[in-house]
């Protein structure tokens, strides 16, 4: 286990350090913000399409991995929706509130799972992050959305907007692109292939400092109760979840151990976004995803190091 943390060492620092650039404000929140958005909407895409495109599946449990990981971020929002009256009377929270715990209990930062796995498996193993990413991030929208329609204030929007908004998703779109090339079986122009591993080189160690200055660190203990359960959900219930589902269906070896990995990182900066517009609990949120970073510096490494062990 020291050896994964000292392997996935770099990946925290680089998050520190996108702490300290805000914190001292050497680059601007516009800046920031900009940043940001270059990562959503043209780095991780392009990594996300090439990795799809040009991927060898033969070898990969794919449908067998997308069943499991679909089923484990279902099972965890259907649960607490099922219960939130005790949830939420327990947590002593409001309908916005509760959305927030849902978010942070069941989504994924993609960009840490991306700059892990190259460390920790490989680049070979990027294309099994990319079916996560695939299947877990429509799946996500579509019911993050619906819990933000039946539980927060002035939450309203139809099935166009809806429909819309998840195909708007650059993770979405970039997934279906690359999985209608893989199933055309052309072979990716050598040049297309250039550019977009110059577009992924950029992305990982940019998209790692826009985390960290992402983070909250003075608010993380506020309303400490609902951010504690969202840290305990989704860092630890989460990838035990997921693992019991996957290993019930027969996935096992490094694409059990990825998909761990996305069970166990932080809850995705989108949370944040989706809070704002639709009448969450933005500030929760961000509180959320500042205590689920710091607290996964040890919980990610102990989940791939079981993970190590199983395989």
């Amino acid at each position: 286990m020291t050896g994964i943390f000292v392997a996935l060492l770099p990946v925290f620092i680089v998050i520190l350090a996108g702490a300290a650039l805000r914190r001292f404000n050497v680059i601007g929140e516009a800046q920031w913000l900009g940043l940001d958005q270059i990562c959503y909407f043209v780095l991780f895409p392009a990594i996300i399409f090439k990795e799809i495109a040009v991927a060898d599946f033969s070898n990969v449990p794919v449908f067998a991995m997308a069943a499991g990981m679909m089923l484990a971020v279902s099972l965890m929002i259907g649960v607490l929706v099922l219960f939130h009256r005790p949830v939420m009377a327990l947590l002593g929270i409001d309908g916005p509130q509760f959305t927030s715990l849902v978010q942070g209990a069941s989504r994924w930062h993609t960009f840490i799972v991306f700059a892990i796995v190259p460390l920790q498996f490989g680049a070979g193993a990027l294309p099994l992050a990319a079916v996560g990413a695939a299947t877990m991030t429509p799946l996500l929208n579509i019911l993050c959305v619906l819990v933000m329609v039946c539980f927060a204030r002035d939450a309203a929007i139809s099935a166009r907007q809806l429909f819309l908004s998840i195909l708007r998703n650059p993770f979405v779109f970039s997934s279906l692109g690359g999985v209608a090339w893989q199933l055309s079986g052309l072979e990716l122009p050598a040049m297309a292939l250039q550019v977009l591993d110059m577009i992924g080189r950029g992305a990982l160690g940019l998209a790692l400092l826009t985390v960290g200055a992402g983070l909250r660190l003075g608010e993380a203990v506020s309303k400490w109760p609902p951010v504690a359960a969202a840290v305990v959900l989704k860092l630890l219930v989460m990838p035990v979840l997921m693992g019991g589902i996957l290993t019930m269906l027969g996935v096992s070896g490094v694409p059990l151990a990825v998909a761990l990995l996305c069970a166990a990182v932080p809850t995705g900066s989108g949370s944040y976004v989706l809070a704002r517009q639709m009448g969450g609990d933005a500030p929760m949120v961000a509180n959320m995803l500042t205590l689920q970073v710091i607290v996964s510096v040890l919980t990610i490494p102990l989940v791939l190091y079981i993970a190590g062990v199983a395989r």
